[in-house]
Order: structure tokens, then sequence, then C-alpha cells
């Protein structure tokens, strides 16, 4: 079981400050890379001392905490602080120099980072000095260019545990790459002409906060792009040093996988209808067919004849919503308008007989104002999935949120930061291989990085491009889907991998006393739980419901990947032996 540490009590002096405060965010970090945990206040966790992995993310002063840890660690656990030293640097064997507002990370060759490509852009940062004895890996430049030697994270060795630190304040930094800045006014453009963003729109990419010169990358010497999805890789970094440590306290660790039946990713096509052309929208519905796969119809208003609707359902794919607030289209930013179009969606599926529930929506050239209050619009409308966060332009398509991951959003101060009810996925690149969008290689490469990292690979085609490019773009479509089915991506629409989603953040997985312990909120078939090496499970009837076994590569560590149907409810698993090293 992995413990979280943190201070309520001067979050909420915070909020009530009207600031913000990311640290809960960490919560969902855990999470989301399918880790069980379990919150603590500074007094609750000082009586308990609970045995296991302590991850801290904030303390007070009712106790010499250095010390306490320096204890803990000799008795077998592991403390883990992110962000800053939180007043440990005895018990870490650090001492905190000062805070960094913004930098990179150079790992140096460190095998935590192995195979890693991202610039590792952070917001947040505890720059610190190591004792002697005390491993550290990569350092930290920050955003001045000074390279002073600060390690990014250290472990010191205990008598048998250990006590590491991730000096990255990962919360923060996975909100902000994310969420980007509220968008107040135009973007700064690239300076190499190939990120235009200064065109007089708001935009989601207006708020991207990542540096157009250190984090992008190109492809067989194209444009450069934003190719590495920097969240994703400081989620595998963490996912590493958190096996890590358990591997040194020998404690067991279960994780959740992303996605049922062992799959490394998943991708989604999702259209926008912009013109609503009929004969577009047949020529782009051959070409699922052809291709064998569903996708996410994004409908602009007014949308379509009926018949184009019945078609769209009856091959299978979601309708979703295209909200139009271009103000060259006689549209604006409106929550009321937003609802509007909305409605009149819901009464063209009611025309036809189908249900009227749209779960998905994405804006019309991608436009957005302020920071988080459109997603506060569609948590009101019952819009689940938002795709509405990525580039507009050659040189900011990619990963411009630092991910491929559907990710909840957290909502402002005045709302404590609280996680919202709606997923963001990233859109990552449109009409492969029109020119000055996406070219085929860059589209590979793109599903190639949303693999290396477990994510969905996301593309948005316009059914107007196969009307107005022809072959060119429908043989690639079909091409591009045949690539990521080779690599093992089945394509899914959006309200499919909500359902995914909602469903996996039900299931919490541990190991207690020789036993692997699945407690689920639904009947999950194909529940995928990774392991250490080692994991066995017994003879018998329990074991019975694992399907699969079989040793796999994930996050770069050697692991066990058991492959179960999980019935709803509580789900125990005997072991055959004690769970040791992950190796």
């Amino acid at each position: 079981m992995i413990h979280v540490l943190w201070n309520e009590r001067r979050a909420e002096e915070v909020w009530r400050q009207g600031r913000d405060e990311y640290a809960p965010y960490l919560f969902e970090i855990l999470r989301q890379a399918g880790f069980a945990y379990r919150a603590w206040t500074p007094e609750a966790w000082l009586n308990e001392r609970p045995a296991g992995i302590t991850i801290v993310i904030g303390l007070d002063e009712s106790a010499d905490w250095s010390s306490v840890f320096q204890a803990y660690c000799d008795n077998g656990n592991a403390v883990l602080a992110v962000g800053d030293t939180h007043g440990l640097d005895g018990a870490l064997g650090v001492r905190r120099v000062r805070a960094a507002k913004e930098g990179w990370i150079g790992w140096n060759g460190s095998p935590l980072a192995d195979g890693l490509r991202s610039s590792f852009h952070f917001f947040g940062a505890a720059l610190v000095t190591t004792a002697e004895g005390v491993d550290a890996h990569g350092e930290i430049e920050t955003l001045a260019g000074a390279k002073n030697g600060h390690p990014a994270v250290t472990v010191k060795r205990c008598s048998a545990g250990a006590a590491a630190l991730f000096a990255v304040d990962l919360a923060r930094t996975f909100c902000l790459i994310q969420q980007g800045m509220p968008v107040l006014k135009d973007g700064v453009p690239s300076p190499d002409g190939t990120g235009a963003i200064d065109d007089d729109i708001y935009k989601s990419d207006d708020g991207v906060v990542l540096d157009w010169v250190r984090d992008r990358d190109s492809v067989e010497g194209g444009a450069p792009f934003y190719l590495h999805p920097i969240v994703d890789e400081f989620r595998i970094v963490f996912v590493r040093l958190l096996h890590r440590l358990r591997e040194t306290a020998s404690r067991p660790l279960a994780q959740v996988w992303f996605w049922p039946e062992g799959r490394e990713a998943i991708g989604h096509i999702s259209h926008d209808t912009d013109g609503n052309l009929v004969d577009a929208a047949g020529m782009m519905l051959d070409r699922l067919k052809e291709a064998d796969v569903r996708s996410s119809w994004c409908v602009i208003m007014p949308g379509y004849p009926e018949d184009v609707y019945r078609r769209i359902v009856a091959d299978g794919h979601e309708v979703a919503l295209h909200y139009n607030a271009l103000e060259a289209e006689g549209a604006y930013w409106d929550e009321g308008l937003f609802n509007e179009q909305l409605d009149r969606l819901k009464s063209r599926m009611a025309a036809i007989g189908e249900p009227t529930r749209i779960w998905t929506n994405k804006n019309h050239y991608l436009r957005w104002e302020g920071g988080v209050q459109f997603y506060a619009w569609c948590e009101k409308a019952g819009i689940v999935v938002e795709q509405s966060k990525g580039g507009t332009k050659q040189g900011n398509k990619g990963f411009s949120a630092g991910t491929c991951h559907p990710y909840l959003p957290v909502a402002d101060a005045a709302e404590r930061n609280r996680t919202m009810g709606v997923y963001s996925n990233p859109t990552l690149a449109w009409d492969p291989p029109v020119p000055l969008r996406c070219t085929a290689a860059e589209a590979r490469a793109l599903v190639d990085r949303s693999k290396d990292v477990y994510g969905v690979a996301h593309f948005l085609y316009h059914p107007s491009s196969f009307k107005t490019y022809g072959a060119e773009v429908g043989d690639a479509f079909v091409e591009l889907i045949r690539y990521g089915k080779e690599q093992g991506l089945p394509w899914w629409t959006a309200v499919e991998l909500y359902r995914w989603l909602e469903l996996r953040r039900t299931v919490e997985a541990t190991v207690e006393e020789d036993a692997l312990l699945i407690r689920a909120g639904g009947d999950c078939a194909g529940l995928t739980i990774l392991l250490p090496a080692d994991s066995v499970p017994a003879e018998g009837t329990a074991a019975s419901v694992v399907r699969s076994v079989r040793a796999v590569e994930r996050f770069g560590l050697r692991l066990q990947e058991w492959v179960l149907d999980a019935p709803r409810g509580e789900l125990r698993i005997p072991l055959r032996v004690t769970v040791g090293a992950a190796g």
C-alpha cells in the first residue's frame, strides 16, 4: 500500500486566500497510474506510522519529522518526498538550497530515464545538494540556464529501507502543462514561423506553456513539433522510482494497468464536420468501413440531413458536438450558445429515434477562452469527453498538452482545485498527409510515441479533406489505421474510452498477506494487473479467474501481467510465494 502524507489544513488556508494549491493532484497522478493509496493527515500518520511506502507532499510542525522518517526507513519502509524536502533534509541525505520555478532535467544516463526522450520541462522544483553516499539522478537546469549539479532525484539507502526525493513538483507540472495558462490574449508565435498562433482567434494552443525551441523535435528533417509527451514520461520516471523503493524496502506493489486485455495503447479517430458536406461524409464513411474502424463524429451545426445521421449510427460510430464559437462565422464564446447548439444536435438524434445523450465535444478551430470555465460548461451539460486541447498550426501539433492519456483537469482555487468530471482527450494531429498539417511519417511517429507511453493516439480527420484532397488522404487514412493495428492498437470511440476509464477508476489492487486483493465497482472483463516478477497465483478456485499470466516489460521494468475477469465487489487471489523483487 502507498500512503500519502499531506497537510490539508495548509491547503485549506491557501484556498481561502484564493491561491491555487496543486498538491492534491498527486492523488490523481497515482490513481491514473493504477496505484492504490491512502491519504493521511500528519497527526493520523504519526499515530499509526503505517508500513510500506509513504509519499510526503506536505507536513506540519508537530514533530521532528526528519528523525521520525529516519527511524521509519531503518525499520524497512520507504519515504518519497515530492516537490520539496518538506524539512526532511536529514532523513533524505540532502540540503535544500532554494526553489526553482521552471526548468528542464538532463538525466545524464540515469537508468530512471533510460529510453525516454522528452525535455522534462518542469514547473517548480527544490534545488538540493547531496550528502556522501546518496545516489543522485539527473541534473536540473533552471530557466535562466544555470546548471549547478542539483539532482532531480535522490535515493538514500537506509539499514532496511530507503529515503528518496523527487525534486520536481509533479502535481504543479502536470496541471500547468496539461491545462496550459488561461487564454486571455493571443499566444506568442514560434520564432521559426511554423507556429503562427497570433491569428486574432482565441484557441487552446494560445495557452500552451511549453517552449518553442527546447520542447520540440522533428521527424525526417521536417518542421519541429511537440513530438515527445513530457507529462507521460515524467509519469514513467515516477513509476520506476516507486518500484525501486518497493524493491529496496521489500514491499509488494500491485498496479492496475491502463487498458483491458493487456493492450499497450489505444487509437482514436474523431471528425470535425466543417461544412457538413454530404458527399464528403459518404466518402469518410466508406473509408471507415474499408478500414474497419469506428469513430466519433463532432458535428457542427446546423448539421447533416437525417439520412447521414442514420448511416453514422448504423455503422457504429458516435455522434458528438463540434461547438462553433468562431466570430468569423457569426458565432461567439458563450455558454448559452454552446447549450443551444448541443440541444439542436440532440433534437437531430431524437428525430431519427436515437438516444439524445451526447457524450463528447470538440470546439471548432479548437476555440478556447479563459481557464477551466468551459470544462464547467461541459460538466453541467453532460459532456464527459472534451477534445479541444491541441495545436492548430504545423509546428504545434503533437503533445502540446504533454500527454496522450485522457486526464481529468482541476478547477481553480475558488473551487479548491477540485478534480473536474470531464476527461480532456488531447487532439494530436489532423488530416495526415495534407501538407502543412501532418505528414505520413509524423503520423506514424505519433502512433509510436503514444504506444511508448501507453496512451491514446488521437487523430482528427475532416470529412471535407477526403473531398478536397481525394485518394491522397483517403488512402493515407486507411494506411494509418492499418499501421496502428499492426502496433496492437484497437481503435475506440470517445465514449468507449470514457466507459473504460470510469470503470477502471473504481478498481483498486493491493497485495495484502500474500494475496492479491482486488476491489471493483463493476464487472471488469479483461482487467489487467501488474505485479512483481515472481508473483504466481496459488492453485485453487480463487486463481481460476486469472485467464493469463505472462512476463512483460512495462515502464522499462520486468513485471508479471495478469489478465482476469474481476467481478464487482472484492476478490482475493492467494499468491503461491511471497512477492519479492521486481528485477
